[in-house]
């Protein structure tokens, strides 16, 4: 079955991870992205990020079996800059994907770190 394509907003850098005043702040994306389940006619076997948090000469797709969390924020309170998320890579779905935009003659570099 296929699965829709999402915009998904992530807010203020560790929003979700922070005081905020008035502490509602980010209540509605909170919302929002509890609700993303809800949207997909099944649960997904893999979900597929781009990012635009990435510069580079071309695209570059992530191929790290357990990639880390790139901090790409500053100013933020030190305990955020320790967050960690574990998520899993896919190589093979990685693969898949350098093969597509090959194929559609985009310039793809990869990145395993």
């Amino acid at each position: 079955m296929r699965q829709p394509c999402l915009y998904i907003p992530h807010g203020a850098g560790p929003c979700f991870f922070m005081d905020w005043n008035p502490l509602d702040t980010w209540e509605r994306l909170r919302h929002f992205l509890a609700s993303l389940p809800e949207l997909l006619p099944q649960r997904p076997r893999a979900i597929l990020i781009i990012s635009a948090h990435w510069e580079a000469a071309e695209f570059t797709v992530q191929t790290h079996p357990s990639p880390g969390l790139l901090y790409d924020y500053l100013g933020f309170p030190e305990p955020t800059y320790h967050i960690s998320w574990p998520a899993l890579g896919d190589p093979c779905l990685s693969e898949r994907v350098v093969d597509l935009l090959q194929a559609a003659t985009i310039s793809t570099a990869t990145d395993a770190l």
